[in-house]
């Protein structure tokens, strides 16, 4: 399920970071150290968008969320302070999908089929890597529209973000049991809905 959110990016992914190191990032961001923030940016910018595109109608409106939250947390770093597991990353997101929520909120709702940029290159793309890409990506937006609110915050920070059940529970106010459950049940049906209908 990892790899199929890994279809909502839309570029090859940073190179990794342990925890320590974003805290040193952080660090230095949180003084005015430009690069440290653009590296911060560099290392959360897909998932941070994983988690807030199945909750906006665009991935133009995603990427708006995605900017604002990240100008809110760059803007803010005092109000994060690191505890034992609780790693920058589930603060970060926690913020972008309140964005996403209040968005949401106003009446924007996921539109299952609408016409990405990604979408319309690929009527023009060279290969069908892209178009495979485009599929997968549309499908799996549309699975996660039909599940719950809750349901769908649990399963794109779970999978989106790659946080931990307590990580995801913290941000949710569900419990890990729970969040654990949640993402084996929507696991199971959402790749029997990738693999398509000659798997049901």
């Amino acid at each position: 399920m990892f790899i199929a959110f890994a279809a909502l990016d839309a570029g090859p992914p940073e190179a990794p970071a342990d925890d320590g190191e974003v805290e040193q990032l952080v660090r230095a961001a949180r003084v005015g150290n430009a690069q440290a923030a653009r590296r911060l940016y560099a290392l959360h910018v897909q998932r941070v968008f994983r988690v807030v595109r199945p909750f906006c109608a665009t991935e133009a409106a995603a990427e708006d969320v995605t900017q604002d939250a990240f100008a809110d947390a760059l803007g803010n770093l005092s109000r994060y302070s690191p505890r034992p597991g609780a790693r920058f990353v589930g603060w970060l997101v926690t913020l972008a999908l309140n964005r996403a929520r209040k968005q949401h909120a106003r009446g924007q709702r996921t539109e299952a089929h609408e016409a990405s940029t990604l979408e319309q290159l690929a009527g023009a793309a060279e290969g069908e890597a892209l178009e495979e890409r485009v599929l997968l990506k549309r499908t799996l937006l549309a699975a996660l529209a039909e599940l719950s609110p809750r349901d769908r915050e649990v399963v794109t920070l779970y999978f989106g973000a790659e946080l931990s059940a307590a990580e995801v529970a913290t941000a949710t106010g569900v419990s890990a049991a729970n969040v654990r459950k949640i993402c084996e049940r929507a696991s199971a049906s959402l790749s029997q809905r990738l693999r398509g209908p000659a798997a049901a």
